[in-house]
């Protein structure tokens, strides 16, 4: 009898082993197939797998994965990565859809980890969430960008740095350079001046390492961090979060040490750049007493450092894709320069009020703001509420992908997308056309990009100024290289793009 009866309870302990094994087994497959259940009404998608989601199928660049999975699931689609919800707007009708007709629904920012870091929790202008603070500092950047970067002041910001280009030209003349490195330069110092009333040297040695720190972060920062997509994993301690906190200090050092001689020159009777200007709005906002909270140190630290660096980085960016075309298509490069020497000659800087009457010159900038998309995919949108659109429902929070490269590279829109053309923006008449629907290069709406009017003024005046003084050519000895074929495939390899070209003085 206790034989059977310890035989029974043997039985019995196995038993209920198993039973709690098969349980949990089924609890945690529930749950992880939970995890991918779509939201009710939700766009369709890939359905990834448990836990991860479809991290594993973004294997290539976005653009050119989210241009498949358009081509299986419709314009607009949805997946998960990690704990995040996606929903990808492609083509024209769609993403004006969402960005003008419902721009509050879609003026939300993602709440990444990675960026909390870098912006010393949401407190810039890009990539804070939208609110009244949001508001504030973006009218005040507005107004500023208005008063000191638009007409004869943005000229002469400009104009003062052509000399020390050509002095450094004068001594790289005959060999081949990175244009990079001189563009960064020239925005640098534009920039400097624009924003503290700064003046460097072309070289400084502050501003070579600040652009050799710009690079990591941009490197760095653009692979983001798990946390962003596991809200878990800020709990673990890994190098991560810790490698962006020291190199986002590191570069927000240098800008630091001008916002400290900028305010020891700060003079209330003479506001002369952008961070005078936040400073007057911070003093003001203190003794009327109103929103001293929306205009502390930080915030208005964060305003400037977005200012300078998108500003740099952007028109850096499209001169350096424009030299690589320009070099690759030399007969453009000739009818740009005929137009030059046609209306402005040789024997006056461009001004701003040359617009309009280089149709060939414009339209071959809009072609290449086009062309090489270089924010294929813009900075991430968030419902800010739940939203029906295009059918579906999409819920508060969501995190939603603009995808700028199926308008720009569209072929409903586009005669031959593939082609550099700057015909794709001109009329049969051969001026400027209105521009067409598909083209988006700095977004629109309530998050469309704050410094457009100055990005396209200094785009226009530098891009002029070079083709009426200087010639661009392929370096001795590598005529056959295709330098388009040496750009990476990849959004963040092709801010890492490297060439070098001759950059040789007209006669």
């Amino acid at each position: 009898m206790i034989d059977l009866l310890g035989a029974g309870e043997s039985g019995f302990g196995q038993f209920n082993a198993l039973t709690i094994t098969a349980t949990l087994g089924v609890v945690t497959a529930t749950l992880a197939l939970w995890t991918i259940m779509r939201p009710n009404r939700f766009p369709p998608g890939p359905r990834g797998l448990p836990i991860v989601g479809s991290i594993f199928s973004l294997n290539d660049s976005p653009e050119v994965v989210f241009g498949e999975w358009a081509k299986r699931y419709g314009d607009i689609f949805g997946f998960k990565a990690g704990e995040r919800w996606m929903v990808v707007l492609n083509r024209q009708a769609l993403i004006k859809e969402a960005v003008l007709k419902q721009g509050v629904d879609f003026a939300g920012r993602p709440d990444f980890y990675s960026v909390n870091i870098f912006t010393e929790g949401f407190k810039d202008i890009v990539f804070s969430p939208y609110s009244e603070t949001w508001k504030l500092h973006r009218k005040l950047a507005h107004s500023a960008l208005r008063h000191f970067a638009t007409g004869k002041p943005l000229q002469g910001l400009i104009s003062s740095v052509y000399p020390k280009v050509e002095k450094k030209l004068a001594m790289t003349e005959g060999q081949p350079i990175d244009p990079k490195v001189l563009i960064t330069l020239i925005m640098y110092n534009v920039l400097a001046q624009m924003c503290f009333g700064l003046s460097y040297e072309l070289e400084d040695p502050n501003v070579t390492q600040w652009m050799d720190v710009n690079n990591d972060v941009n490197e760095k920062l653009g692979l983001g961090l798990a946390a962003d997509i596991f809200s878990w994993a800020k709990y673990i301690p890994t190098s991560g979060p810790r490698m962006i906190k020291e190199i986002t200090e590191t570069m927000f050092g240098f800008l630091r040490s001008q916002v400290d001689e900028a305010r020891e020159h700060y003079d209330p009777e003479n506001i002369n750049d952008f961070y005078s200007l936040l400073l007057k709005a911070q003093e003001d906002a203190r003794k009327e007493g109103e929103n001293v909270d929306k205009l502390t140190d930080t915030h208005i630290f964060q305003t400037v450092a977005d200012i300078f660096g998108a500003g740099i980085q952007t028109t850096v960016e499209t001169l350096y894709w424009a030299m690589a075309l320009l070099v690759t298509y030399p007969e453009i490069q000739a009818k740009i320069r005929a137009e030059i020497d046609d209306v402005i000659g040789r024997d006056r800087l461009p001004t701003i009020n040359d617009r309009g009457n280089l149709p060939y010159t414009e339209a071959s900038l809009y072609e290449v703001l086009r062309y090489s998309s270089i924010a294929p995919i813009a900075v991430p949108h968030a419902t800010s509420r739940d939203t029906e659109f295009g059918g579906y429902h999409i819920p508060k929070g969501t995190t939603v992908m603009i995808n700028t490269h199926s308008m720009h590279y569209d072929p409903q829109e586009w005669d031959q997308p593939d082609k550099f053309l700057p015909e794709h923006f001109l009329d049969d008449g051969g001026t400027i056309r209105e521009h067409p629907p598909s083209f988006l290069p700095f977004g629109a709406g309530r998050r469309g990009c704050l410094g457009e009017a100055v990005a396209k003024a200094d785009l226009f005046l530098i891009f002029t100024w070079f083709l009426q003084n200087y010639t661009f050519s392929k370096a001795p000895g590598k005529e056959s290289e295709d330098i388009l074929k040496m750009i990476p495939k990849t959004a963040s390899g092709r801010l890492l793009l490297s060439y070098e070209i001759m950059i040789n003085k007209r006669d």
